[in-house]
């Protein structure tokens, strides 16, 4: 109840301070933002057990949404809260994100204090000084991040990693310096492809697994992890010039070429790196980057039909092989439900579905289905019944297409779940 008390009364005075000085509504929120984060990190030296957090999120939650949906509080202390313009999520996020964080971390004051202070310290950093000094913009959502204030979110999520890590003697300067690098460059990526305060929820979660991954590996485990970001920044570069993806869906497609290499093995990176090779080269061919921009649901559908393949995979409960076939049909299935859409837009040429099943399968399918050799006995059901499943996915997508004109998130979502059922007979394969 003193916590509650307390945010009531932070809020109060938040609201006639910003009334009285005339602060923008961005750094009244973020001010909120802060002093919920300077609380929240002092939890595991407060509570010993996780139930206390859950009450505490839970009325936390409850309370910010009475500041919501009633008008007298949204236009009174509310508004420290929903002053800005867009549409945000945040502040109904960040207390559950914190409590799962808590219960997750099961006493361990590592692995909660450092994604509550990248969430609390760096994501206010960033949105402050790409709101101050931001140039240079890129899409995301609905909205536009900042470069600048990227630059600034991964400078500080390192040194929020960085000096918790060796002032607590948790790992020498060496491990430090490798998952600092690490986590902050992954939970840039994560806070470039969110909006509407999805953040308050993606960084916290996100940091809290890949750093649990990350402190009990050695020094040449750390350094690939590092290459294979590098690598995957380097193959993203081209693209912001001749892809149409726009800058948050290229970070998003960094991050799944991440988790695929990392959760499973780097094989099950090339499948997807195919498909968006093919993608830069048609967009370039056919002049489509002043035509399209695409934004962060392209990735959210290639995501959809590999990533539950990598999971199973990482978690050791299908063979990975199998798994790896999984992700082949999925992303083969996508690639030819991308061409056969690009073909009829430009209308240079008829329909042509077994045209483009044939071309995804044999750009994005078969750098993963190689690994099979010389076994390739146990694939040919399976990958009978992909093929097949694909072309109907592909012919099905084009027939529904021009239902769905103007919701572009919804065909993305639904190509996605296409993909994915194309790609269950990949359970099929024997061990």
């Amino acid at each position: 109840m003193g916590v509650l008390a307390g945010l009531l009364l932070g809020l109060s005075l938040l609201h006639a301070l910003a009334v009285r000085s005339g602060v923008a509504p961005e750094v009244a929120r973020k001010s909120v933002h802060v002093a919920m984060g300077a609380v929240c990190v002092i939890f595991p030296w407060i509570f010993d057990r996780p139930l206390p957090v859950w009450v505490l999120a839970a009325c936390v939650t409850v309370l910010f949404g009475m500041l919501r949906v009633i008008p007298s509080l949204r236009r009174g202390i509310g508004s420290v809260l929903h002053g800005i313009k867009r549409l945000s999520y945040g502040e109904m996020l960040f207390a559950p994100a914190v409590a799962v964080v808590f219960h997750g971390a099961r006493g361990d004051a590592m692995l909660y204090v450092i994604p509550i202070g990248i969430l609390t310290v760096a994501d206010t950093a960033s949105a402050l000084a790409g709101t101050r000094w931001g140039k240079r913009h890129y899409r995301c959502g609905e909205g536009f991040k900042t470069v600048e204030g990227s630059a600034i979110f991964l400078t500080t999520a390192f040194l929020c990693v960085f000096v918790p890590l060796v002032c607590s003697g948790r790992v020498d300067v060496v491990h430090a310096l490798w998952i600092g690098l690490i986590l902050a460059t992954l939970a840039m990526m994560a806070e470039g492809i969110s909006d509407r305060g999805f953040d308050n929820l993606v960084i916290p979660l996100g940091c809290f697994f890949v750093l649990n991954r990350l402190l009990p590996l050695d020094t040449p485990a750390l350094a690939w992890r590092i290459i294979v970001i590098v690598l995957l920044l380097a193959l993203m570069v081209p693209g912001t010039r001749w892809s149409t993806l726009n800058g948050s869906a290229l970070l998003g497609g960094v991050l799944l070429g991440y988790g695929c290499a990392v959760l499973a093995d780097w094989r099950f990176a090339l499948p997807p790196v195919a498909v968006f090779v093919c993608h830069v080269v048609t967009a370039r061919r056919y002049k489509l980057t002043k035509v399209f921009d695409h934004r962060s649901d392209v990735m959210w559908a290639h995501a959809l039909g590999c990533l539950p393949w990598v999971v199973l995979a990482s978690g050791g409960i299908l063979p990975k092989l199998t798994c790896l076939a999984g992700v082949s049909f999925a992303m083969a299935t996508q690639l030819a439900m991308l061409d056969m859409t690009t073909l009829s837009w430009l209308g240079r040429f008829s329909p042509q579905p077994l045209r483009s099943t044939l071309k995804g399968w044999l750009i994005a399918g078969l750098p993963g289905l190689v690994w099979f050799w010389p076994d390739y006995g146990r694939l040919w059901l399976s990958l009978g019944m992909a093929l097949i499943a694909s072309l109907l996915a592909t012919s099905l997508l084009h027939r529904i297409r021009p239902r769905y004109r103007g919701h572009a998130t919804k065909l993305w979502m639904i190509a996605g779940f296409l993909a994915l059922a194309a790609s269950l007979s990949a359970l099929l394969i024997h061990p």
